[in-house]
């Protein structure tokens, strides 16, 4: 099982590969009144996090599709002052939400945009962003000519179903007769 690496200069900064799963790491997660260090272990079927609850320490596994998406969020750190980008496998309980990437600077975007689809297409999760004010929106759908998401079948219409292929069509059907009844005379060859 892979470790997270923290290779960033603050603590709050974190970076997975969604390409080592399954992957163990530590982050803080909402509490009810502050928040606390969870233990997580993600791979492509399940999450598995141990947290303090209650003054006990918690084991919850839940599968992949109890969550809503892959987020990526935008803030304004109190602190520092600087932009947070936090990519983050979003539930619909706040305090279940795991961040995936977390930078303080913004540095190069393209990286930040690049992980949060390789964790979409690792985790077979919609990419969704929150907007400023909160609001939770699906990303685009569709990007120029080819439409990202499930491909769908293509219908069959019932006049075509019956009908024989178009190589099949240039022979003759077979009859089936019963006994296979031979007619004509014998010929026998004499010296």
């Amino acid at each position: 099982m892979m470790q997270a690496a923290n290779l960033n200069a603050t603590n709050r900064d974190i970076r997975l590969d969604p390409k080592s799963l399954p992957v163990r790491f530590s982050t803080p997660v909402q509490g009810p009144s502050r928040p606390v260090v969870a233990s997580v272990v993600l791979d492509r079927e399940r999450v598995v996090m141990k947290r303090p609850l209650a003054g006990i320490d918690a084991t919850v596994a839940c599968p992949l599709s109890a969550f809503r998406g892959v987020a990526v969020r935008m803030s304004v750190d109190p602190v520092t002052d600087e932009i947070r980008t936090v990519v983050e496998l979003m539930h619909r309980d706040p305090a279940m939400s795991i961040p995936l990437v977390s930078r303080e600077d913004l540095g190069d975007a393209e990286d930040i945009a690049a992980d949060w689809q390789a964790w979409g297409k690792a985790l077979g999760l919609p990419l969704l962003v929150v907007e400023g004010d909160g609001t939770i929106r699906e990303a685009l759908s569709k990007v120029g000519s080819v439409v990202v998401g499930e491909v769908k079948a293509r219908r069959t219409v019932a006049s075509l179903t019956k009908r024989r292929p178009r190589f099949l069509k240039r022979r003759k059907t077979g009859f089936n007769t019963e006994g296979g009844v031979l007619a004509g005379r014998e010929i026998i060859a004499r010296d």
